[in-house]
């Protein structure tokens, strides 16, 4: 399979059925390679976000997406349930936008020390701080 994915490195995503056909391989691809592959700049939102679904995709392609796309593939990679508290806490002290850290703070698989992070975090909006309090029965998080 990583021929295939080799092969969709040099077409173009500007066509709607190639793209079309990118993300339905991306959402049944088995090969964490092929899906490592496609995880590429330029490759559209809808690929992107299959992948980031796609329970074959290892922990270093998920990170990568959230590289490639912070504000919109944070909320999907970090949803997952198969990610460990290491890879949450990685992706988290990497964020800077204020979606993006929003959503990490809700993320099910997220360490306490994770989310009292994303908390303090200087780019966190408001509603990280009380989401994170809740999730943690605290309310002595340190101020923003």
């Amino acid at each position: 399979m990583p021929a295939i994915a080799t092969q969709t490195a040099q077409v173009p995503t500007d066509d709607p059925r190639v793209v079309h056909a990118l993300a339905w391989r991306a959402k049944l691809s088995l090969d964490p390679q092929e899906l490592d592959t496609l995880a590429r700049p330029g490759m559209p939102y809808a690929v992107l976000q299959k992948i980031a679904h796609n329970p074959a995709a290892s922990a270093e392609t998920l990170e990568r997406l959230i590289q490639l796309d912070e504000r919109s593939l944070t909320y999907p990679v970090t949803r997952r349930g198969d990610l460990s508290p290491a890879v949450i806490d990685r992706i988290a002290r990497r964020l800077t936008d204020r979606n993006a850290i929003y959503h990490a703070s809700s993320a099910p698989n997220a360490a306490p020390d994770t989310l009292r992070y994303l908390a303090s975090h200087p780019s966190a909006p408001a509603g990280t701080r009380e989401t994170v309090a809740r999730r943690l029965g605290d309310d002595t998080l340190p101020a923003a």
